[in-house]
């Protein structure tokens, strides 16, 4: 035991014993500067410093863009950002791979004359409350009362009965009120006809249907297409908004859009209307409803 103390006592003397640290000048030896230290003395100056010098280098890393040189691996703020940024698009990619490639899937059914109304559920609405009203639309009280007259005058009872080609080929409902601009041509690519109306006019569904299209084009600016029974089917272009998405079911004279005048094929705001019948275009002017009394008559 008083061994153990007697080292214990000896190494605490050894460190705690002080020295004399002098600089003298080389020439007279005269004292300049003197100091008196002990081991310990000089370890706790040391670590001190050490960790002074420790803390110093890292905070000049951490907070300095050093650390995007010196420490392997870092990402820097701005490369987050990039991949977070690239994150967002590639997703954003995805989903229109997964629209576009439903377009086509549903463009292939329409151009094999087969119908889609088995592709899509219908929508649950909540009209028998009398929610989601038509003015919810923006529509005029005259659209309300135009809209009332036509089911008054119950325009499906030619659909009921015998279907023939002359009632296929007819357009339960005007898509808007306004003049023919330009007339239907196929020998220009002009595959229908163009309403002119003021800008912001509703344009309306011309018969009962499930919408395959409603999506933006270069040339034809926003653009809705509606499958309707007896594999014809309507198309809308140049709208300056939609009201419908893809796989809504509409009724004739239900809002589907805004007349405009997008997509670079529009040289001002009109509607361009076409009308399909078993995969044949028709000249449309001949079949809107204040049309087909003179067209039955003159056939």
């Amino acid at each position: 035991m008083p061994s153990t103390m007697g080292k214990k006592n000896s190494f605490w003397t050894r460190w705690s014993k002080p020295y004399r640290l002098t600089i003298l000048e080389e020439q007279s030896f005269k004292e300049r500067w003197q100091i008196s230290i002990s081991r310990f003395g000089v370890a706790l100056t040391v670590g001190t410093l050490m960790a002074i010098v420790s803390a110093g280098v890292y905070a000049l890393i951490a907070w300095s863009p050093l650390k995007e040189m010196v420490v392997p691996g870092y990402a820097s703020e701005d490369s987050r950002l990039r991949a977070i940024q690239a994150e967002i698009i590639a997703d954003s990619a995805l989903q229109q791979l997964a629209i576009q490639d439903e377009y086509l899937q549903t463009l292939g059914i329409i151009l094999r004359g087969e119908s889609v109304e088995s592709m899509v559920e219908a929508p649950q609405t909540n009209e028998a409350n009398g929610e989601n009203s038509l003015t919810d639309w923006g529509l005029t009280q005259e659209d309300l009362d135009l809209r009332s007259r036509v089911e008054k005058e119950d325009r499906f009872a030619l659909q009921r009965g015998q279907t023939t080609g002359k009632t296929l080929r007819n357009i339960p409902f005007a898509p808007i009120e306004g003049s023919i601009s330009s007339k239907f041509d196929p020998a220009l690519g002009h595959f229908g006809i163009d309403f002119v109306a003021p800008e912001g006019s509703v344009i309306h569904a011309v018969d009962d249907g499930i919408v395959v299209i409603a999506s933006y084009t270069s040339d034809g600016g926003y653009v809705i297409s509606i499958q309707h029974p007896a594999n014809r089917i309507s198309v809308y272009k140049h709208n300056k908004s939609l009201l419908v998405e893809a796989g809504d079911r509409v009724q004739a004279g239900d809002p589907i859009a805004i007349l405009g005048g997008t997509g670079t094929h529009s040289t001002g705001p009109h509607s361009h209307f076409e009308w399909w019948v078993d995969g044949q275009p028709l000249d449309p002017a001949q079949w809107l409803p204040e049309q087909q009394e003179n067209v039955s008559l003159s056939e």
